[in-house]
Parts: C-alpha cells; structure tokens; sequence
C-alpha cells in the first residue's frame, strides 16, 4: 500500500546552511576544544575513551540540531551535514591537540592560526608525531607510535564523524508533517503487556485494521518485566492533528551482574501510518491510564 509508512519527502530548507556554517564556527569546535584540552591534561586513558564518547555524542547532538533546525528531510543531505559537522570537529581537536604537543616538544613552533589555515602544515606534524610517538599507556608504558597510534587516531575519527553522520541521518528519517511545516511532536502511551506476536499486530496495522491496537492490555506489573510501548507522532495541537504515525517497542527486561533491572528498546514496527480516527482514540487511552491526579506529558 502507498504511504504505509512514513517516507521523508526529500526536501530541505535554504536556511539549513546558515544552521551548518553555526555548526561548523561555533558548536563543534567549542566541543572539540573542550575534548582536545580534556584528554591533554587527563593522563588515564580510561578516562580519555569517556572524553571521546561524550565529544562524539556532543558533536553528533550538533549535526541533529543541524538537521532538526533547518528541517531537513533529504536524508542524502543530512548525511553529507552530519560528515561537515563531524570533519570539523574533528579538525579542530586536531589544531588544539597538535598546537599544544608541537609547542611543548622539539618539533616546532605554532600558532593556532598556522595550523588552522594550513591542513598541510597540521598533516605534516601529525605524520611526524606518528613516526615518533607520543603518549603511553599505563605508568611505565612506552611511547606509542607507528600502526598503534594510527588505529587509534582512525577509531576517534571514526566515533566522532560516524556518530555526527548518524545523529543527522536519523533525524532526518523522523516524521515531518508537510502540511504543519514542523517536524511531528511525540507522544508516549503505555506500558502495555508485551506483543508477543508482533507479527499480527503490523498485518492488521498494515491493513487499516486497529482491534488489536486498542485492545492491548495495560501492563499491572509496575514495569518490573518486559513491556511494550507505543510512541505516537503528531501535530502539535492535538485535538486538531490529521495525520499521525506510529513506533512500537518491546522494553525487554535486562539484569546485569548487581541483580539490577534496566530495560533494551527493541522497535518492532516503525513509523506506520494511522489514521486521524486511531490516533484520536489512543490519545484517549493514554487519558484513562494515568494515575489519580496526574497530568498528561
């Protein structure tokens, strides 16, 4: 069936740029700046992984406001954004981080300008920095250089741009309602007892049918076990929302060593369509499942 499922238009606004060149001056360099600063003067490399997943995730968040902000629905697009943001944090990390070890060492004296303007000049440092070595791992370490301090430089480019391109991508791929100009609002029903057989479910969603939707069972347990919850995209004005989309995901149960619960998102069904009519009765569902006195999100 046409337009099953929520399918991005492919479009993208002028003012998207204005957003990336923001991204590019600002966002990710003042991230890269922190990250290159935070792993020269933090000498546990334990640490220094933490440093690299946050800066990942704080450029990666850039590329998505990016996206989000300059409402782009071309995924394409998004991902070539997502690569500029994340090439530029990552250059950046590498004028601060080469500026500070060719200053404190025998290679030469720079300037953050230098090595800003001259990719060549950063490239040539660099090379000399992997011939030789730098920074050790452990007490007694020694210098790390060649192939090793290569793989390692290749995993921090491939976090921090990897991420930033996914974060664009998958933001791109969010419901835009077309007729609203504004990316979909979202709204959490649920917990309901666990779709085991979620393949009934998606035949029926897939065929206009909505019996079993609205008869999903609410979940009693206090979500002490695995559960299903509904993610429901919408206008911003509910009462008057046309067109509507819908996530379903399994919340399965996880214990770790300690005995402590924590709950894996599984998506089972992604961004199908529902009509006006589903829509409208399941946020009348959420209204009765909230408890005494509460208020809705």
């Amino acid at each position: 069936m046409q337009n099953l499922y929520y399918k991005p238009s492919g479009k993208t606004s002028p003012i998207s740029l204005l957003f990336l060149l923001i991204a590019i001056a600002i966002g990710a360099p003042i991230i890269a700046f922190i990250y290159s600063y935070a792993i020269l003067y933090i000498p546990l490399i334990y640490l220094n992984i933490l440093c690299l997943f946050g800066a990942a995730f704080g450029i990666g968040f850039v590329a998505n406001f990016v996206v989000g902000m300059g409402k782009v629905r071309n995924k394409t697009v998004a991902m070539i954004f997502g690569l500029i943001v994340g090439l530029a944090g990552l250059y950046v990390s590498w004028v601060v981080w080469i500026y500070d070890h060719a200053n404190a060492s025998a290679f030469v004296e720079v300037s953050y300008m230098d090595l800003l303007t001259n990719p060549k000049a950063l490239w040539g440092i660099i090379w000399e920095i992997n011939v030789h070595g730098t920074w050790g791992i452990g007490r007694s370490g020694g210098a790390v250089d060649g192939i090793m301090l290569t793989i390692v430089w290749i995993i921090e480019a491939l976090a921090i741009v990897g991420v930033s391109v996914f974060f664009a991508y998958s933001k791109a791929c969010e419901p835009y309602l077309e007729n609203d100009d504004d990316w979909a609002e979202t709204t959490k029903i649920g917990p309901f007892e666990l779709i085991e057989d979620i393949t009934s479910l998606k035949q029926e969603l897939e065929t206009q049918k909505y019996e079993q939707l609205h008869a999903l069972p609410k979940e009693e347990a206090g979500r002490t076990k695995s559960y299903t919850s509904l993610l429901l995209y919408h206008g911003q004005k509910k009462e008057q929302a046309k067109e509507f989309y819908l996530t379903v995901n399994n919340m399965m149960e996880d214990y770790d060593k300690d005995g402590k619960l924590s709950f894996d998102e599984k998506t089972q069904i992604s961004f199908i369509r529902i009509s006006k009519e589903a829509g409208q009765q399941l946020f009348a569902r959420k209204n009765t499942m909230l408890p005494a006195g509460a208020t809705e999100e």
